[in-house]
């Protein structure tokens, strides 16, 4: 039911490819069936550091400079894609903020969402959440011993995450640079701790 991909630190299930959380259903047949690839992914600075140590480029065009990108000093945002049906709900001004929220994201695509093959990025660049995030629907399924590995992997994914993001988050304070200031410090900030592992 779920498998822990070593290598790249991430969870998986093959009950993704036809996901039958009743949450994450589309609300209209125009809309493609993408699961929990309906948010928008926040990319902290270790899956930066990543994208900018393995590709350069492809950090700087489809993060740093996509154009739903919204960057934050230590963090950047890719907005998801929302599927035009949405602006012809006429009764969302009626909605809660929370439910209002639910709503669109049923509307929404990640961007990097590709109809084909799933997630496009490779599973390095993946956050925290989309490395480690199970729906209830398949959580329901697992044995006592599966939960068990499921917490297990999930605090442990989530817990590199957070610390990589503290201790360098406060080093680029110390330095006086960030993301929206310069982020061609950052970016050489991270490549320079690379050449150091290398030494």
């Amino acid at each position: 039911m779920i498998q822990f991909d070593k290598i790249n630190k991430q969870i998986l299930s093959s009950a993704c490819l036809q996901c039958e959380d009743e949450f994450f259903q589309p609300p209209t047949t125009n809309i493609p069936k993408v699961g929990c690839c309906s948010y928008s992914p926040t990319f902290y600075l270790l899956e930066i550091a990543k994208m900018i140590n393995k590709d350069e480029a492809f950090f700087l065009k489809h993060i740093l400079h996509h154009p739903k990108a919204l960057l934050s000093p230590y963090h950047i945002t890719v907005q998801a894609q929302v599927h035009s049906d949405y602006e012809r709900v006429f009764w969302k001004e009626s909605l809660s903020k929370l439910e209002a929220d639910d709503l669109r994201h049923s509307y929404s695509i990640c961007q990097f969402f590709k109809n084909e093959k799933g997630c496009s990025l490779h599973p390095s660049f993946k956050n925290s959440v989309c490395r480690s995030f199970i729906c209830l629907s398949i959580e329901a399924r697992l044995n006592e011993d599966e939960r068990e590995s499921l917490h297990s992997w999930t605090q442990m994914i989530k817990h590199e995450e957070m610390l990589f993001q503290r201790t360098h988050e406060q080093a680029l304070m110390d330095l006086g640079i960030n993301l929206l200031s310069d982020p061609s410090a950052v970016m050489d900030y991270f490549k320079t701790l690379q050449d150091k592992k290398r030494d």
